[in-house]
């Protein structure tokens, strides 16, 4: 395994809002942190696997080079390495603490800001992105960035949530407590879980992907589930903004905390949508 931190390029970054992912909300140093991102790896893993190794319609090339970005807690790396074993793995993240136990000879750990730092161009056969794009500000010209990394003929899985299955939960306060998580994380960071993650399809088409495929799951959320897990921790790190806001009632979040805690809730989770794309091995004529 090699860690090393990606090369920037010369030009200065884009502006980012006062506040980034990780800085405060969601710090990896946060106590929970890591429990918050296994419970999501929990939940995603599976879909996440099926879609990077499903054979996708299209041009057949060979996966010799594989880039996760913003692997979080390292899971579906480990998975990549023991399904693709002729691969080299580059996995990332902004802070890759949680990869440090990371080994293997097919691996290179980049401390990695997507925003700023280059990969070699044309550079990876297989890309992976998971929940990253929707926190950015500038997730379209990240998006563009990311498309100059793939081979041509390569394969693009993209990830990213959506709020509708939470619009459509029939308890009031659970709705009010998910929907205001995400006004919190919209606020503060500029995350997009209205229109990015519905979009991606057209954007990939935009970009001019081709073969575009696009797949929804929605989890369940209860004591016992993954999704529940995750969710619970991610309202009580946002807690206080949520109770802050004009359209939570004084008891919402506490009484949604306590039932994402014992048996008796079941709702549904934040969906997940995901897209399958190649680049074209020859630009239109």
């Amino acid at each position: 395994m090699t860690t090393t931190r990606a090369e920037r390029p010369a030009e200065p970054p884009a502006e980012h809002p006062a506040e980034r992912y990780g800085e405060r909300i969601f710090s990896g140093a946060d106590a929970q942190e890591h429990a918050r991102l296994l419970a999501l790896a929990a939940v995603l893993d599976e879909e996440s696997t099926l879609a990077l190794l499903t054979p996708a319609a299209g041009p057949a090339r060979p996966v010799r080079r594989v880039l996760e970005l913003a692997a979080g807690a390292g899971t579906l790396t480990r998975l990549v390495l023991d399904r693709l074993p002729s691969a080299h793995v580059t996995t990332t993240d902004l802070d890759p603490r949680f990869l440090a136990d990371l080994r293997h000879d097919r691996l290179t750990v980049l401390r990695h800001d997507v925003t700023r730092d280059e990969l070699p161009e044309a550079g990876f056969d297989l890309i992976h992105v998971r929940y990253l794009l929707h926190h950015l500000p500038d997730r379209e010209a990240v998006f563009a960035r990311i498309l100059r990394w793939l081979a041509p003929g390569g394969r693009l899985v993209i990830e990213e949530p959506a709020l509708f299955s939470l619009e459509a939960s029939r308890d009031p306060r659970y709705r009010r407590v998910s929907l205001g998580a995400l006004r919190v994380l919209a606020e503060r960071l500029g995350t997009d879980c209205t229109d990015w993650g519905r979009d991606l399809a057209r954007t990939a088409t935009a970009h001019g992907l081709v073969d575009v495929d696009m797949r929804t799951h929605v989890p369940t959320v209860a004591h016992d589930t993954p999704m529940g897990t995750f969710w619970r921790l991610t309202v009580d790190r946002l807690a206080t903004e949520i109770a802050e806001l004009p359209d939570v009632l004084p008891d919402d979040v506490p009484t949604v905390l306590a039932a994402l805690s014992r048996p008796g809730l079941q709702e549904l989770g934040m969906a997940t949508i995901t897209v399958t794309a190649h680049r074209p091995t020859a630009p239109p004529a």
